[in-house]
């Protein structure tokens, strides 16, 4: 026999410990739903009161069951006075609540229970580590207020609290830290959490699913679900978070869904996923985000998705994927960023799309891809606007980086940092530049560009290319060089006129190596800039060789002119052969020759003088001539 009687209970926990042996339900609802309304519970009378103690001796076997019957504990509408505690309890009975409001939190630590069900119950919190249910544990459509304890606990099919509200402001309001479940972990249609939602080290066979959730905890943990494990996906689209979401070293089968969900936290960063492992990828589409998000050495497989995305941390990163691996493309197409998009020595398998997108970091880098990995392209074009730095020092890009349409805007700094960057080909027709583009030490095969896009400055020292495109003819490639500030640097004159003469223009490679010593020239000392401006005028520093003959013939033609009219006299005693003035003139003018005329004819007054100009112009025209040759040959 058990311990209650007919006459120690009351008239609903009669009906309730009659019904149980064949599974009949109890329902104390009286049809209206403002009165039935288990939020006002405490306030119904006693017609609606059932005993906790009573569902206890029930579940622990007070009443055996009917044969051909199931029983179970199934009660709708009721106030549960006193606490319902069944810790370390093996219960076997389900328990289906509705519309049931708890005095007390239930005690259920370390209990094993059956299928357990509560649905629009009001419940202050719950004590259940190292809870076992053979079965779901549905918690649908409640509200608890008072943390809710599930530390440890396993259970055997899914959790589900969709449209719950749990509530412990200042605390956690669910602290699931190795919560074991089987199937899928709901919290969709409404659900809120009012402080710290607690995942630590949980292991989720199946979905997490937030969709349309609300979390908050001001400048704390909204979500704490670091070394999570998922057989399936995340899903939290639309979902709207205040404070930190961690979910650093998780390992998810699926991927990371916050489509469309508003994230912010004013304590620090809003998403700390470092090494987080998606393996479906990550999807940020229309996501609106206040706080730095963090993937630092995170593995995306699949896609990146960023499309549209909204992220604010302005002054700092606004998502830090330094050392990322995406084993996909990254989409981040119309991606709107305040603060700097960060992805340092990453190591991406799919092309990456910037277009349309807007990211803002004035006085720092707007885009940081320095060391980067790309296996495909990178698209930062059409549309494309960079308020800061776009850095891509050491970026390694397989086929080709675009900035065809581009806005790069740092005036006073620089826009564009290609430093020891290495690509096949660079598309750079940028709509706007204010700044610098660096391109020292650069790895290019192909580089096309356009004249009226050409930025404003160019720093090309050590740059290498195989190909110009459109292939401009050296005057106008110039100005393209004179774009450096350091413009009188050898490097870039010398790639230029190589690539020329790759393609045998040797004409072109000539100006442009004689337009470098001319560039170079006002640097040097005055001596120095003196014997440049001869060289210049006599033979174009060796690249202009008809020159000297020009200068020849100007010579020849003054020397010849003025000794055919005033003929110098033969010295005394000389055997001096006829006189010839373009013979004479010439024997004056290359001193190493003789024609046996300057030493036998003696000019006096003005001609002695001019004989004396054209011998030392002579021996000028020679040296320079000669430097010059010399020059051109050791650089070819």
């Amino acid at each position: 026999m058990n311990s209650y009687s007919s006459d120690k209970l009351s008239e609903p926990e009669q009906a309730l410990w009659s019904g149980f042996p064949r599974g009949a339900g109890v329902d104390l609802r009286t049809g209206n739903p403002d009165a039935d309304d288990s939020a006002g519970g405490r306030h119904w009378d006693e017609a609606r009161v059932i005993r906790a103690e009573v569902i206890a001796a029930l579940m622990l076997g007070a009443q055996p069951g009917e044969v051909g019957h199931i029983p179970l504990i199934s009660l709708k509408g009721a106030r549960i006075t006193g606490q319902l505690a069944l810790s370390f309890a093996d219960v076997r009975t389900a328990l289906l609540l509705e519309d049931c409001y708890f005095e007390e939190r239930p005690d259920l630590y370390w209990a094993s229970l059956g299928f357990t069900s509560l649905r629009r119950c009001v419940v202050p919190g719950m004590v259940a580590s190292g809870l076992r249910v053979n079965g779901h544990l549905r918690l649908l459509a409640c509200s608890f207020h008072g943390q809710v304890t599930l530390r440890g606990a396993s259970i055997a099919g899914a959790l589900l609290l969709d449209g719950s509200r749990m509530s412990n402001p200042g605390g956690w309001s669910l602290d699931a830290e190795r919560l074991k479940v089987a199937g899928d972990v709901h919290m969709n249609e409404g659900f809120i959490s009012e402080g710290e939602l607690r995942l630590f080290n949980a292991r989720i066979g199946g979905w997490l699913s937030l969709v349309e959730a609300r979390l908050s905890a001001p400048a704390k943990l909204a979500l704490s679900a670091d070394d999570i494990h998922t057989g399936g996906s995340i899903y939290a689209h639309r979902a709207d978070i205040e404070g930190q979401v961690r979910l650093q070293h998780a390992a998810l089968k699926g991927g990371l869904y916050l489509s469309e969900a508003h994230l912010r936290n004013s304590g620090g960063p809003a998403i700390l996923g470092a090494r987080l492992d998606a393996e479906e990828g990550l999807f940020l589409d229309n996501l609106t985000c206040e706080g730095e998000i963090t993937l630092t050495h995170a593995r995306i497989g699949r896609n990146m998705v960023l499309t549209d995305a909204k992220l604010h941390d302005r002054g700092g990163e606004a998502i830090n994927a330094g050392g990322a691996i995406i084993q996909g493309p990254i989409d981040a197409r119309g991606l709107g960023a305040k603060g700097a998009v960060s992805l340092p020595d990453a190591q991406v398998a799919g092309p990456i799309h910037f277009q349309h997108a807007n990211l803002e970091n004035s006085g720092g880098p707007a885009l940081d891809a320095s060391g980067i990995q790309a296996a495909s392209a990178i698209n930062l074009s059409e549309g494309f606007t960079a308020r800061g730095t776009v850095s891509l020092i050491n970026a390694r890009v397989a086929s080709y980086l675009s900035l065809d349409g581009a806005v790069l805007l740092q005036p006073d700094g620089e826009a564009l940092l290609c430093w020891r960057a290495d690509m096949p080909e660079l598309v750079l027709r940028p709509q706007q530049v204010e700044g610098t583009v660096n391109l020292q030490h650069a790895r290019i095969t192909i580089l096309r560009d356009d004249k009226k896009d050409w930025p404003g400055q160019l720093e090309l020292d050590g740059l290498t290319y195989s190909i110009l495109d459109p292939q401009l003819p050296a005057r106008e490639r110039l100005a393209w060089l004179a774009r450096d500030p350091r413009g009188h640097l050898a490097s870039p004159y010398g790639q230029l006129a190589a690539v020329y003469r790759s393609q045998g223009r040797d004409a072109d490679a000539r100006t442009v190596q004689h337009a470098r010593l001319q560039r170079a020239r006002p640097a040097l000392a005055w001596y120095a800039r003196f014997w440049g401006h001869l060289q210049d005028i006599t033979v174009g520093y060796g690249y202009r060789p008809v020159r000297a003959a020009l200068w020849l013939l100007v010579l020849l033609a003054i020397g010849t002119t003025v000794f055919s009219v005033y003929p110098p006299a033969p010295f005394p005693d000389s055997n001096a052969p006829h006189f010839i003035p373009l013979i004479y003139t010439l024997n004056l003018i290359l001193p190493i020759v003789d024609f046996g005329q300057a030493r036998t004819f003696n000019p006096h007054g003005a001609e002695q003088w001019l004989s004396y100009a054209l011998i030392l112009a002579g021996w000028t025209l020679a040296t320079t001539a000669a430097t010059g040759i010399i020059r051109v040959l050791r650089r070819d």
